[in-house]
């Protein structure tokens, strides 16, 4: 009875050991748009369980939770911190425009302006990379009818030519 217990609970280990090793790692989608006019709109998008435990080290002194506005607004800058925008003409100021907490999505919004002749939008972005190692941030630029996806690793800087 013991021996055929104990294999039982061997098999569900084996079974449950593909689910563990099928979780996904950290990743997040983040939007720039340049607009003709150089209004520029910067949509950050993460999955809230890998967001959620990070505050605990993005913003120690609160708790860690999106219900808590110290949380939120240490998460802001945190992002502002982390992600950043450059031309050839200097570095372009964002200020949030918006946040969306949802159940599964978090959302957080940006904007800023360029000069509309503007032609090397160059992107830093290191969200996240000092908490999760293997997280993996994918920027899509959009200019027009144009897309250019970059992806990072780390904390890296790459540069879209318009």
């Amino acid at each position: 009875m013991i021996r055929a217990f104990l294999s039982a609970g061997a098999i569900g280990a084996a079974l449950l050991a593909p689910a563990a090793i099928a979780h996904r790692g950290h990743d997040s989608l983040t939007v720039v748009t340049v607009a003709d006019t150089g209004e520029v709109s910067v949509s950050h998008r993460f999955e809230r369980h890998d967001l959620e435990p990070a505050l605990s080290k993005i913003a120690p002194q609160a708790q860690p939770s999106f219900d808590d506005p110290e949380a939120v607004a240490a998460l802001e800058a945190y992002l502002q911190r982390r992600f950043s925008l450059a031309t050839e003409r200097g570095q372009v100021a964002l200020k949030i425009t918006r946040r969306t907490l949802g159940a599964s999505e978090i959302r957080i919004e940006l904007g800023g302006r360029i000069k509309p002749k503007v032609k090397t939008l160059t992107i830093r972005s290191g969200l996240l990379s000092d908490i999760y190692p293997s997280q993996v941030n994918q920027v899509n630029v959009r200019r027009g009818a144009v897309t250019r996806t970059l992806r990072f690793e780390g904390s890296a800087t790459k540069s879209v030519t318009f």
